[in-house]
Order: C-alpha cells, then structure tokens, then sequence
C-alpha cells in the first residue's frame, strides 16, 4: 500500500462495507475532490450498484477500481468470480467502463480517468499474474471508443480486451496461422463505449467479425459490438 505510506490523510479504509465506501467518495466528489474507489469487482459492482446510480445523477467525477474481475481470479467459488460486471455497471449514465490489457494501458487508463475524463470512471482489473505474449504499439495512445492492432491478418477480425482474453486471442491466431487462416488481432480496452467511424474502419474487408468477453455474453462487450455493426448495417 504505497499510496496509504506516502499520503496516509488520504487514505480512507472503508472496510468490508462498500456501500459505505461508495456513498462516502460520492460526499467527497460533491466537495470537489476526486475520489478513487476500490474493491473486488464481485463485491463493487453488485452490492454498491445503487450508489453508482446514486452518484451518477449528482454528475458528479469518481474513479471506481474493481479487481479481480473476469474468469480466472474465481478460485474461493463463484460468489467471488466477477464475470458480470460489464452489465451491471454499463449502463449508468456518464460511467465510462475500461478494461486495460496490461500495465502500459492500465497507467493510460489511470491518467486518462484522472486528468483528461470530466465524468466518472470505472477500470477493471484482474489483478492476477498472467503471461502476456504481445505488446501495444510504441505510437499507442489510449482515445475513447477506439482499439488497436496487435496483429495484422486477412481473413477475419478477433476483438477483445483484457490481459487474459488478449493472451488468449494472440495464441488463437497463432494456431490458426498454421493452419492457413490469417487472424487480425484487436484490442478494444472500452467497455461501453463505441466510436462508429473506427468500428467500421477496423472491420473493413474482413469476412468474419470474432468478439471475446472476460464476462457473460449476454450484455458483455461483444454484444455491443454486434448491436453497433448492426446499427452500420455491417
């Protein structure tokens, strides 16, 4: 706990009670700070969902962290494997959802929801140790609604986010690869938010359009995803 070392009068220890924690940032907001909220996802999402909404209507900016979110982190059981976190929270007015596949774009994404996002915020984490066979390109810059290339192919599109489905999208393409389909590979970090004009250009001439969610399908990223080409009429 770095943070709580070197600025220990900012640091609140809500304890088991997120509720609270929420409900407290949403005080400290309507002050002109900026609060930064943490817990597992699991928890965050389900049992403070209705000071999220609360929060929101003030328009007022806060950062929410949820950790250990998606499939793998769900080793003590199911009550505490988030893989529905996306529809929870997506559609909470001016909560902009993001997802970071590895520590470069997890530092962007904190900067971005800090210093350039005038509304609130919420970063998933999955907070695990994982192996990460790719790399963002050097000239990346994290912009809202928009994804990057981290492998170029001709035959169809992988989209997904995250540093568990990315690794996974990387070998798939990889295995693919040798059996002569040719995969591009995207990362799209933004969880319910589009931009149509990059959409379009990203699927451009593929005959097939593959989604990968670290959640349930149903409401996840991909079923945006299909509801936005459908919108395109692509």
């Amino acid at each position: 706990l770095q943070f709580k070392k070197e600025f220990p009068e900012r640091y609140i220890e809500a304890g088991i009670a997120e509720q609270d924690m929420a409900s407290m940032a949403g005080g400290l907001a309507l002050q002109g700070m900026i609060p930064v909220v943490h817990s597992f996802e699991c928890f965050l999402t389900t049992r403070a969902n209705e000071q999220f909404y609360n929060n929101a209507t003030e328009k007022t900016k806060i950062v929410y962290v949820g950790s250990l979110a998606g499939i793998l982190p769900g080793m003590p059981g199911h009550s505490h494997q988030s893989v529905r976190g996306i529809s929870l929270l997506g559609s909470i007015p001016g909560l902009t959802l993001i997802q970071p596949s590895n520590e470069k774009e997890a530092r962007m994404a904190i900067r971005w929801a800090i210093e350039k996002n005038s509304k609130s915020a919420y970063i998933r984490f999955v907070s695990i140790q994982n192996e990460c066979p790719f790399s963002l390109p050097d000239d990346y810059l994290l912009e809202p609604g928009k994804g990057v290339f981290l492998k170029k192919g001709k035959d169809a599109v992988l989209i997904g986010y995250g540093p568990v489905m990315m690794t996974e999208a990387m070998k798939a393409a990889k295995l693919l690869e040798e059996k002569g389909v040719s995969i591009s590979v995207v990362n799209f970090p933004w969880l319910n938010r589009i931009d149509d004009a990059w959409l379009r250009n990203a699927v451009k001439g593929y005959r097939a359009v593959v989604t990968l969610d670290d959640h349930y399908l149903a409401f996840g990223q991909g079923m945006q995803i299909r509801s936005a080409l459908a919108a395109l009429c692509l």
